[in-house]
């Protein structure tokens, strides 16, 4: 069966891999002040992908608000750039896709509540139910249903 990562790039995003049984491990994107923190991404990250081995990464395919300042749109688009290249230096076999929140949260039934996104997530994968227990766990919840797409979808 098939390994799959999702990733919801945002400032409090995640990583989660969804495994072939039905569990999933979520990490968090570390924050360590500014500038973000590469090192330590690479290594949590990039050591869960490269023992995961995923066969698809879905990573969300955001860009910016129209309201955004530009240094704030310029650290997001780096951001999204080095999940990016994380992905392919760890998991250089897996088949990336970018799917739009509008598309895959359509596809799941979700809208633009993130409360929604968690209470799903806490329904689809049950072993998630204890990690998304407060409010601010939204990106592991997304994350994991970006994984959930990936499996159902692609």
């Amino acid at each position: 069966m098939t390994i799959i990562a999702g990733i919801d790039p945002g400032k409090t995003g995640a990583l989660a891999i969804l495994w072939p049984a039905g569990a999933c491990d979520v990490f968090d994107v570390p924050l360590a002040g500014k500038p973000p923190a590469w090192t330590e991404w690479a290594r949590i990250w990039g050591n869960a992908l490269e023992f995961a081995a995923p066969d698809i990464v879905v990573i969300e395919s955001v860009g910016t608000m129209p309201a955004q300042g530009i240094v704030s749109a310029f650290n997001f688009g780096e951001t999204l750039g080095f999940v990016h290249a994380l992905v392919l230096a760890r998991a250089p076999k897996a088949r990336i896709e970018w799917p739009t929140p509008a598309l895959w949260k359509r596809k799941m039934g979700l809208g633009t509540d993130k409360n929604a996104s968690r209470e799903e997530a806490r329904r689809l994968i049950p072993a998630l139910i204890s990690q998304l227990v407060r409010v601010k766990d939204d990106g592991r919840a997304e994350a994991a249903l970006l994984a959930y797409y990936g499996r159902k979808y692609l």
